[in-house]
């Protein structure tokens, strides 16, 4: 994981959120669904190593109150990521992310794999 930290623009602090997602599966695609309020396209990366979706990203607060000044402090400002392991049916190369209203939607094709092939015995 170094390695991709050393790669990519956006930097991982110690400290970092949880990304909440939703995955499920059409006839033809995997789909991934996340509520990401407060963030653009450049402040998010998504990167695929092996057989892993990675999405990481930072969420920067509007204003940059000291922490003394909080009387509730409930949302999260700061770096996030979550880690997906991919089923092996899927298309990697051919992956679209779009970034709506506050939802990253990111649909991976499915590969066709649901046939069977014989081996013989020699």
């Amino acid at each position: 994981m170094e390695e991709l930290e050393n790669i990519h623009p956006i930097n991982l602090e110690e400290d970092e959120g949880q990304l909440a997602v939703d995955v499920y599966q059409k006839d033809n695609e995997l789909v991934i669904v996340s509520p990401i309020s407060g963030v653009t396209m450049n402040d998010i990366e998504i990167l695929v190593h092996g057989d892993m979706l990675i999405i990481r990203g930072k969420r920067l607060p509007p204003e940059n109150p000291k922490i003394t000044d909080y009387l509730y402090r409930e949302c999260y400002w700061g770096p996030f990521s979550k880690t997906i392991i991919l089923p092996r049916d899927v298309d990697t190369d051919n992956i679209k992310a779009n970034l709506k209203d506050g939802i990253l939607i990111i649909k991976i094709p499915k590969l066709r794999s649901g046939t069977f092939k014989k081996v013989e015995l020699e």
